[in-house]
């Protein structure tokens, strides 16, 4: 083997870490940009909830419901067919009166609720008392990460976040958003 053949042998071996390297870049260039596009799509969303928590009166409260959690909680998942898991959400938003064919009351005027889904479309639809807000996006934990973002903003406008309740099966995220003031109610805490 000749000197030449050594320095062409060591150029081939760099290229080949560079290519790696470049590879992994793309893959942490790729991971900003769908945070980022997350973090964009939860500041349309969360205004939206923000104006409605500013419009409580003194006295309301603000429940964010974990709609995944609320709903999926102490079943197998792993079991549930997308028609199973479709028609217990519908069941689950009819009981709240979300989804019915004749309108229902409010259960405390004082009181708005927010669930939030995980959804590839992002989505967002007020009905009496109760907002329905679909993620958007893709990748896990993203409503974990909207309903953090909206917690966390709402303490940085100066606003009561103890009058904030979220409602989760998510041990971090109940860690973090009981950080964060609000209020937390154990829908069968499990780690997330």
């Amino acid at each position: 083997m000749t000197s030449s053949h050594i320095i062409e042998d060591a150029r081939v071996a760099r290229v080949r870490e560079l290519k790696t390297e470049l590879a992994a870049a793309k893959g942490r260039l790729a991971q900003a940009e769908a945070d980022r596009d997350a973090l964009v799509s939860h500041l349309h969303l969360a205004l939206m909830a923000l104006h409605d928590f500013e419009g409580l009166p003194p006295d309301g409260n603000f429940r964010i419901i974990d709609g995944w959690n609320a709903i999926l909680r102490c079943r197998n998942v792993s079991k549930l067919t997308s028609e199973d898991i479709s028609k217990l959400k519908v069941d689950y938003l009819t009981s709240l009166g979300i989804v019915s064919p004749e309108p229902t009351a409010s259960p405390q005027p004082a009181t708005l609720i927010w669930l939030i889904f995980d959804g590839s479309e992002e989505n967002s639809y007020r009905s009496g008392a109760y907002r329905v807000t679909y993620t958007g996006g893709t990748g896990p934990h993203r409503a974990d990460r909207l309903i953090i973002d909206y917690v966390h903003a709402a303490k940085l406008l100066g606003l009561d976040t103890s009058r904030i309740a979220v409602e989760t099966a998510d041990k971090d995220l109940a860690k973090r958003v009981a950080a964060l003031g609000a209020a937390v109610r154990d829908l069968g805490l499990r780690d997330a």
